[in-house]
């Protein structure tokens, strides 16, 4: 029932955000750009496992963890930490908090939840405690919900940062050309990538710009989303920076 009536709330608000769009001909990116960050650190195969220890010592060191065993945890789980970051860099804030130490500030904020009475339970992060974390460093953030394309790219054309959230095929089910595509009987997840730009026709939208923080070859900075396949992987919430 609540997926039906936000389903119902969506596309009433779609009509209002379809009216709201400017024009535009060709590429619009945020100015001053993000630069990319990778979760990971560095650009690493789609082959590697959630099991696969990463021990790359300059890695670990990089990102403030104390061993490669929470490196590697949160390494798998941070990209709404490494949006925060990106973000955070381009306001010229937090420039000597590491990514752990970010981290945990996420999770007094109630952003990710590791155990509950005693059990794995491994959920987050949430959106309203990546943006009391940007709060905390005077970025004016906020989550919404019941987003369209249309909203997403007036928000980006008033050069305001967004993180996207989106359902996106595990590292070991992706195409290698960057595409976004899923091999058959992918496995997807949640993730969240940051807008860089949009790519118009006038009004029509042909596709979004994001830094997508997982780390893989063909998907880092600036990866394009033709605007099908975002309408299909995005959940329709998101988290702007004025």
């Amino acid at each position: 029932m609540k997926q039906f009536i936000n389903k119902i709330i969506t596309d009433i608000l779609s009509i209002y955000y379809k009216k709201q769009l400017p024009s535009f001909d060709g590429n619009y990116y945020i100015s001053p750009k993000p630069s990319y960050l990778s979760q990971f650190v560095r650009i690493l195969p789609s082959s590697i496992k959630v099991k696969d220890l990463l021990t790359n010592k300059s890695d670990i060191k990089k990102y403030g963890a104390k061993d490669s065993k929470e490196f590697t945890f949160w390494a798998w789980r941070n990209c709404g930490i490494m949006c925060v970051k990106m973000i955070m860099e381009v306001k010229g804030k937090g420039k000597n908090n590491s990514i752990i130490d970010l981290t945990k500030e996420g999770i007094k904020f109630g952003g990710y939840i590791t155990h509950l009475n005693g059990k794995f339970v491994d959920k987050g992060w949430f959106h309203h405690s990546l943006a009391a974390l940007l709060n905390k460093y005077n970025i004016n953030a906020k989550t919404k919900k019941w987003q369209t394309v249309d909203s997403v790219v007036n928000d980006i054309l008033d050069n305001k940062l967004v993180i996207l959230s989106v359902f996106l095929p595990g590292r070991s089910y992706i195409k290698e050309d960057g595409s976004f595509a899923a091999k058959k009987n992918a496995k997807y997840g949640g993730h969240l990538l940051l807008a860089t730009g949009v790519k118009m026709n006038g009004k029509k939208i042909e596709g979004i710009y994001a830094h997508d923080p997982r780390g893989l070859k063909n998907y880092q900075k600036d990866s394009w989303i033709p605007i099908n396949v975002f309408e299909e992987i995005f959940s329709n919430r998101t988290i702007v920076v004025s």
